[in-house]
Formats: structure tokens, sequence, C-alpha cells
């Protein structure tokens, strides 16, 4: 048996593609904790702390996340980990696909199908959370200030049935915070390697027993 503990973002994909491999057992984890990476490690290492012994590989479906996974330990059984910084990589498929992307617009806030689902676009947060506790206007003026530093948004468009929908709200999330809209096709490489391996060096790190995960890991 395998286990995956994984971001929460990333259930869809993983969920069409694990369909009829019941070998493959996941456990989702909340989405929300990638805007708090100084709790990620908890709730990861508290996952990895209640696997039995039935599992004979564990990997886990999240990247560097803003040094969110720094510390945690592996478990008896070793830990494979995407070698990519965040779920950007894991959408697009390669991190060969990753970098030529982020060299041509380097500026680029991504969005996904998930993202938006939840309602964790810029719009979203400033509709669902900063408004209930700020006011709009402060809240618009809170998000400007969070994405000053982008150019464009993107939508990451990972076949889903409701693309239209999706990308429309992309591409409302560009107008109105007045970035450049841009699309870009997703892949289904990166979490199929994730569910069924191959997990190679250049694509996976692997933290042996009871050892830490360290940040420099990934800086190679």
């Amino acid at each position: 048996m395998k286990k995956i503990i994984a971001c929460g973002s990333i259930k869809p994909e993983l969920e069409r593609l694990r369909e009829g491999h019941p070998e493959v057992d996941i456990r989702y984890l909340p989405q929300n904790l990638h805007r708090a990476p100084d709790k990620m490690s908890t709730f990861i290492q508290r996952a990895i702390d209640e696997l039995t012994g039935e599992y004979d590989t564990v990997v886990l479906g999240y990247g560097l996340c803003s040094n969110g996974i720094v510390g945690i330990v592996a478990p008896e059984q070793g830990l494979y980990i995407p070698r990519v910084h965040d779920c950007i990589t894991l959408y697009l498929g390669s991190r060969e696909a990753y970098q030529k992307i982020f060299r041509k617009h380097p500026g680029t806030y991504h969005l996904t199908k998930s993202w938006i689902e939840n309602e964790k676009d810029p719009l979203g947060l400033v509709e669902n959370e900063y408004t209930r506790r700020v006011g709009r206007e402060m809240a618009e003026e809170a998000m400007q200030t969070e994405i000053r530093n982008y150019e464009y948004i993107s939508f990451v468009n990972t076949s889903s049935d409701k693309a239209d929908k999706y990308r429309e709200r992309a591409r409302e999330n560009a107008e109105h915070f007045r970035k450049k809209f841009i699309e870009y096709t997703g892949s289904d490489d990166y979490f199929s390697k994730m569910l069924f391996g191959p997990y190679d060096s250049s694509d996976f790190i692997y933290i042996p027993p009871h050892n830490e995960v360290k940040q420099r890991e990934f800086l190679k």
C-alpha cells in the first residue's frame, strides 16, 4: 500500500487519476495551510505520525511551500517529496515547464480550478474573508498591496469540464486588479508520478527514515 499526504488544493487532479487504484490511499489536509506556512509542518507531521505499518511507500503532496515543510521528520518508510517550490509546478507537469514560464513571465500570480472553486483567488479572498474582517475598502487596499509585484494573473487549465467558468473568473481577477491575463495548459504528468512513480531523484527528494526535511534539498 502507498500513502499520499497531500494539500487539498490538488484533490481534483489526484482523484481523477487515482480512480481504479485502491492500493493508493490519500489523506488531504486543509488547503488554507498554504496561507499559514508556519502551521503547515504541525499538521503534516501529525498525519505522518498517525501512519501505520501497512504502508510501504509514503509520498508528500506538497512542495517546499514557503518553507512550510522544513523540519518535518520522515516516517519509518522514508518520505518522497516533489522537488518543487510550490504546487504550480505540479499543475504544469514538470520543473522544466515551470522554468520556461517563469523566464517568460516572472511576475505571474497563478490560479487553478481548486483555488477559484474554494474562493482562494484574490477576488474570492476579498469578497469572502478580508471584507468580513476589515470592510470592503480596506480589503481592496490590502489585496492590492499583497499582489502589487505581479504583472500577470494566469489561469492554469487542467482540462476541467468547467474550464470556461474558471477561465472567466481568472480573467475577472486580472481586470479587477489591473493585471494582464494569460492562460497556460496544465499537465497530469507530475501528479501521475506522485501517485504511481517513478520517484526519480530529478523529480523527487527522498528523506530517509527519521531524518528531517531541510530547505537545502530544494536548492540543488
